[in-house]
């Protein structure tokens, strides 16, 4: 496939108070009258963004802070950088696993499998990335994003010289842009208040 997976999952939670990529998450089907009809067994916000990348890459790691490494999990990447925003876990992944990467944002339990396909079919290898973009708002969703490994030296040199926003990084390069379909499924979990609106849905 000539693809990694990396769940984004080093951020420091301030506003939700504690790790959010340990929060457990469970799926509930709608029968056509309404009602619930299955709850799936819970998984973390980790073990989830994990399980839906898995079914399209060659493997999937976890890009941690150091905090997280006694979360004990497997094929883990350590951010180089402590506290300096998604751009350095990107760096950070891209440096550990010298290929081309998909990222997803672990505080996006909404995002569905079909999301995932598209994207890599949409993929423009000739690009810097392949990202969802927002037409309404005029933003990129980066958090679920195709990051070529031949972008590394453009990110990091961007990086060195201050750079840490995406939006601007991304407005700044040619990539290619994948319309949304369903702007929900986007939806991040900031908040334990976000959680339980999400987890209610």
């Amino acid at each position: 496939m000539g693809l990694k997976g990396v769940v984004l999952m080093g951020g420091q939670s301030s506003r939700m108070g504690q790790d959010k990529s340990q929060l457990l998450f469970s799926h509930r089907y709608n029968s056509a009258e309404g009602r619930i009809t299955q709850t799936k067994n819970r998984q973390t916000l980790a073990e989830l963004a994990h399980s839906k990348l898995k079914c399209y890459v060659d493997d999937v790691h976890f890009s941690i802070n150091k905090s997280q490494a006694e979360l004990d999990l497997e094929n883990t990447i350590v951010d180089e950088y402590e506290e300096e925003g998604p751009l350095s876990g990107i760096i950070s992944a891209l440096k550990a696993t010298q290929a081309s990467i998909v990222v997803l944002g672990v505080d996006m339990p909404l995002v569905t499998k079909q999301s995932i396909k598209s994207l890599i079919q949409q993929r423009n290898w000739d690009l810097l990335t392949t990202t969802f973009y927002n037409n309404r708002s005029n933003t990129w969703e980066p958090m679920l994003s195709i990051w070529e490994f031949e972008t590394l030296p453009c990110l990091e040199a961007y990086f060195d010289n201050g750079g840490r926003s995406i939006q601007k990084f991304l407005n700044q390069f040619g990539n290619q842009r994948v319309p949304i379909s369903n702007p929900e499924e986007f939806t991040n979990v900031n908040t334990m208040e976000d959680f339980k609106t999400i987890s209610l849905s």
